[in-house]
């Protein structure tokens, strides 16, 4: 199997900073989902970083000429609302840092269900072409938060018997999928 093809998860405690210009919306959106986050058992947490720590996760809002510039290698130079990546231990699969970038020129509607998705990419869960109800759903900003199915994947990457590095079968033998 591809490295890329294994589960990746933060397993340490994510630590944010914002860049740029948020709205008031996109704070009220941000915080909403990271307190729906850190509700989850057995997730790591996420909290804007402390003045004297560093950020393991980097949030941009910014116009869209800087975030051609500065995100067009990760959306392979086509026009597109936001990016995100992340990088993690080729060995673990551990995911240690990431960046999200938001363009703010465009409606707060659009900037929404942007500023989820991107969100959820982070955490480690790819983009789909196959659920219209996902908030990853490749085809779509019709959608403002996070759906059941989200959540329901959400919670099985980050529940302990999903470990970084596993492969979709050995996720599947795991007693969460067997029934």
């Amino acid at each position: 199997d591809s490295i890329h093809q294994l589960t990746q998860k933060w397993v340490s405690p994510i630590k944010y900073k914002i860049y740029g210009a948020p709205t008031d919306d996109d704070l009220r959106i941000l915080n909403e989902l990271f307190e729906q986050l850190n509700s989850l058992y057995y997730f790591p947490g996420i909290d804007e970083v402390a003045e004297d720590e560093e950020e393991n996760l980097s949030i941009y809002f910014i116009d869209r000429n800087l975030f051609d510039i500065t995100f067009g290698e990760v959306v392979d130079y086509e026009t597109s609302d936001g990016a995100a990546e992340y990088w993690f231990y080729t060995d673990t699969c551990e995911i240690y840092s990431g960046r999200v970038g938001y363009v703010t020129d465009i409606d707060q509607q659009t900037r929404s269900s942007v500023l989820i998705e991107e969100l959820v990419n982070v955490l480690g869960i790819a983009d789909t072409y196959m659920r219209e109800d996902s908030i990853v759903y490749q085809y779509s900003s019709d959608n403002f938060e996070p759906s059941e199915i989200d959540w329901l994947i959400i919670k099985a990457l980050y529940h302990p018997l999903i470990s970084p590095g596993m492969t979709a079968d050995e996720c599947k033998r795991t007693p969460l999928f067997s029934y």
